[in-house]
């Protein structure tokens, strides 16, 4: 008896140690959740301190006042003339491949001053025209001075007032949704000589409603060598204002999301001085012997510019205007909607996220009697950029536009060449990367000379920008 009793206290400890142990594990355990959890509480803590101080860092980070910027485009264009004896298309515009590429260098900072300079194949004689063929031998390509500008704001609290001098980007509004803007009196690769003051409403004007812009600008075109005792040697220059009025519903609250309604209109003059600058007939000179002096054109008529305007003929190799100034009033106006997540999402085509808008313009030369009016009305939508959709456009663009409605020079140089057509053109662009773009662009229309030459144009283009 005396020899079990050992035994059986060894093996009651070991039945009543296992029961100890674990009410101590529990406890163990216990404390270690609750060091577990304010481990987790202080990594979240940390985490959102993180994050703070990232968003702090995003919010006041400010890019350097210097910023570089380069777009290549490569271009194949499909072009068919019913009569190309008619139409003027200069080289460049001939079926084929083309490229453009473009290097820029702005300056921008917290003071008064900012400004940019832009290299770019093209431009050289057409100033509409940007593009150069391929198909040179592989030589090189060469670049010109595309911008150089300098933008001046008097007070730096005061952003709507600018004084901008240089050869500049295009300083008038013409469009801004998305990357339209209409062409029938600019083509949006001229960028026009001078100085420009623009001066605007302060942001909370109104509740930020309503927002009122005056661009008023001085743009030297053509200075002329003077000739003697003949033609016409007056620098050929622009005076022009636009006035414009721009409608936000949504930045008063209510229904409407601030942007997702509004509209502009805007009303401009430009006044062409001396555009007959560089004009002679043939003609005798005093002291040059018997022998008569050949005529020259006005400059903005001779090779190389895109010259649809009616023209006279003043004797051999002397060529002209009907006028020697060109004034087109012209009225922009555009509306757009962005239609509401809210109505697509029972849809299941949210993910589109559309603006509409529409563009129209109308155009009439006061400085003359007839074949002098235009007009042009855009329809689009663009949209994408949530879920697998990147972002597109897609608009269709149709004009009407008398051959003497404005200055042919500086116009359209896709839709038209120039003045003097009835047509339209359909465009359809996807961002396929952040950085490379596709584009399509079709366009049909009867131009120069008399609206009932047939042309048929089609772009594709591939674009890299970096």
């Amino acid at each position: 008896m005396k020899t079990y009793v050992p035994v059986v206290i060894v093996i009651l400890w070991f039945l009543f140690q296992p029961v100890s142990g674990l009410g101590q594990t529990g406890v163990t355990n216990e404390k270690r959740i609750q060091e577990l959890e304010d481990q987790v509480k202080g990594i979240r803590k940390e985490l959102l301190d993180a994050k703070k101080e990232r968003q702090s860092f995003s919010e006041n980070a400010k890019p350097g006042p210097i910023q570089l910027a380069t777009s290549i485009t490569v271009r194949y264009d499909i072009t068919e003339v019913e009569d190309q004896t008619d139409l003027l298309l200069e080289d460049n515009e001939i079926e084929g491949f083309r490229t453009r590429v473009r290097f820029a260098i702005n300056y921008r900072s917290d003071g008064y001053v900012s400004g940019g300079l832009r290299l770019s194949a093209g431009g050289d004689p057409n100033p509409t025209s940007p593009f150069i063929r391929l198909g040179d031998s592989f030589r090189s390509k060469s670049f010109n001075i595309d911008r150089f500008f300098i933008n001046y704001q008097p007070l730096t609290i005061y952003d709507e007032l600018v004084f901008t001098v240089g050869k500049m980007p295009q300083p008038f509004w013409l469009g801004d949704r998305g990357p339209f803007r209409t062409e029938m009196i600019w083509d949006t690769d001229v960028n026009p000589e001078g100085i420009v003051l623009k001066v605007g409403t302060p942001k909370n004007f109104l509740f930020n409603m309503i927002q009122i812009e005056n661009t008023a600008g001085f743009f030297s075109i053509y200075e002329a060598t003077d000739f003697r005792f003949s033609g016409l040697t007056g620098d050929t220059y622009l005076l022009a204002d636009q006035v414009l009025i721009k409608v936000d519903p949504g930045s008063l609250g209510g229904s409407i999301d601030p942007g997702s309604l509004g509209g502009t209109v805007a009303v401009a003059l430009y006044d062409f001085e001396n555009i007959n600058s560089g004009l002679r007939a043939p003609n005798f000179t005093p002291g040059s012997g018997a022998f008569v002096e050949p005529g020259t054109t006005a400059f903005l008529l001779r090779g190389g510019l895109q010259r649809t305007n009616n023209q006279i003929n003043y004797g051999p190799g002397a060529i002209g205007f009907v006028e020697d100034e060109f004034a087109p009033l012209v009225i922009t106006s555009q509306v757009y909607f962005s239609i509401p997540e809210q109505w697509l999402e029972p849809l299941g085509i949210d993910f589109i996220s559309p603006e509409l808008f529409v563009l129209g313009d109308y155009v009439e030369n006061l400085s003359f009697g007839r074949d002098d009016t235009g007009f042009g009305i855009t329809g689009g939508i663009r949209g994408g950029g949530k879920g697998f959709l990147n972002p597109f456009n897609l608009w269709y663009t149709y004009r009407n536009v008398d051959a003497d409605a404005t200055l042919a020079t500086f116009a359209d140089s896709d839709l038209g060449a120039g003045t003097g057509y009835d047509g339209f053109e359909i465009l359809f662009n996807y961002k396929i990367l952040p950085d490379l773009l596709f584009q399509f662009l079709y366009l049909d229309f009867d131009g120069f000379p008399n609206k009932d030459n047939n042309v048929t144009r089609m772009f594709f283009d591939v674009v890299l920008t970096f």
